[in-house]
């Protein structure tokens, strides 16, 4: 554990000599749920959530919907960067003595740690324009989706290049939790429940808005988030092997 430690202070050095990284973690919540917050007109809106329908106004719903989808593609964006600039470093490590596990465990570690400030920072943007009937449900929904993109990402840099993988983050987490999963939409399309952000999107939406959780839904989300992990592990242990 003593190693896995070094690690990790290791990466969280690299990451802080990311600008790029570190200005997105910052900058890209205030402005995305804050425009998404401006832009909505004043008026009623109905959500639906939990089977039943709330009203509530644009300017509420739209930060709160934005928030896990700004908080996804921040760490989806972060996975794929760990493992973009990770390879040779993470080789130098395993040369030097590492196991290929310390090394994997130290970056999941590491994707956590970018995963909880991107939660934190979305919602403490969100909290300015809309306040959620049970915020630590929220903020359990809103992390389990940065964690489920957060695998996603590491895959997408495993398997692409950066450009694509970037556009698969981007593109994917919105198509997927902007549109798919989008609470005032009056039908959801029957794909929606098979994409990742569906269930712990739906742990945000009821916690913001009827203040109840089904724990189906919380143990759903788990569950994408453990299959999507092992994945990412898997795919990153094997590369770190051959590295």
């Amino acid at each position: 554990m003593t190693r896995v430690a070094a690690a990790f202070r290791s990466g969280a050095t690299e990451l802080r000599r990311t600008p790029l990284l570190l200005g997105l973690l910052v900058v890209a919540p205030a402005y995305v749920i804050y425009l998404f917050t401006a832009v909505a007109p004043d008026g009623p809106a109905v959500v639906h959530v939990s089977g039943e329908s709330v009203r509530t106004t644009l300017p509420a719903a739209f930060p709160a919907f934005t928030t896990p989808m700004t908080a996804a593609l921040l760490s989806g964006i972060a996975g794929l960067f760990l493992v973009g600039t990770a390879t040779r470093a993470d080789a130098r490590l395993v040369v030097a003595g590492y196991r290929p596990g310390e090394v994997v465990l130290a970056r999941l570690g590491l994707l956590v740690g970018v995963a909880a400030v991107a939660t934190a920072v979305s919602v403490g943007v969100m909290l300015t324009a809309f306040d959620p009937e049970r915020i630590a449900l929220f903020v359990l929904g809103t992390g389990l989706t940065a964690l489920v993109y957060g695998a996603v990402g590491v895959v997408a840099g495993l398997v692409l290049d950066r450009i694509a993988g970037v556009y698969l983050v981007l593109f994917g987490s919105m198509v997927d939790l902007f549109v798919f999963q989008n609470p005032l939409a009056t039908d959801t399309h029957a794909l929606a429940r098979w994409l990742p952000g569906h269930y712990p999107l739906r742990v945000a939406m009821d916690a913001g808005f009827a203040g109840t959780v089904d724990p189906l839904d919380v143990a759903l989300s788990l569950a994408v988030l453990g299959v999507l992990g092992a994945v990412a592990t898997a795919a990153f242990y094997r590369e770190v092997r051959l590295s």
